[in-house]
């Protein structure tokens, strides 16, 4: 009797652990739920990469600050074909034009320091245009 009841429980913890693995991969959308919420622009080329800015994520934090998203998109100079999709979240600093990546593809950054573009066309252009209604 104790035998017919240890399977019982058995295949009732194996379902069980079944069920709560088949509802996190239904409930967990994050990733499809920030997609359909970008409003893509895009603010500069060149033949390396193209980047993007999401108009509806600007977000003014005070004293010249703005939190934004981008998107990189690298590009292979000899093929134009794209390598490599990076999405960045930007702190800029519309006063100095500096900026720090404050997470790369959802990964936060911890110890991102302020940075000055150096003449990089794309990230200067995400400052110019990021900074307009600031």
């Amino acid at each position: 009797m104790h035998k017919i009841n240890q399977k019982i429980k058995n295949k009732l913890d194996y379902h069980l652990n079944i069920l709560v693995l088949i509802l996190i991969i239904l409930f967990n959308k994050t990733n499809m739920v920030y997609a359909e919420n970008t409003n893509w622009i895009e603010v500069s080329k060149n033949p390396l990469g193209i980047q993007y800015l999401d108009r509806d994520s600007i977000d003014i934090r005070g004293r010249g600050i703005i939190e934004l998203t981008t998107k990189y998109l690298k590009i292979d100079p000899n093929t134009s074909q794209k390598i490599e999709e990076n999405i960045y979240t930007m702190k800029i600093n519309c006063l100095t034009n500096k900026f720090k990546d404050i997470s790369v593809n959802g990964k936060k950054n911890l110890t991102a320091k302020w940075e000055d573009p150096n003449g990089d066309k794309l990230l200067d252009d995400v400052i110019t245009d990021g900074c307009k209604n600031v």
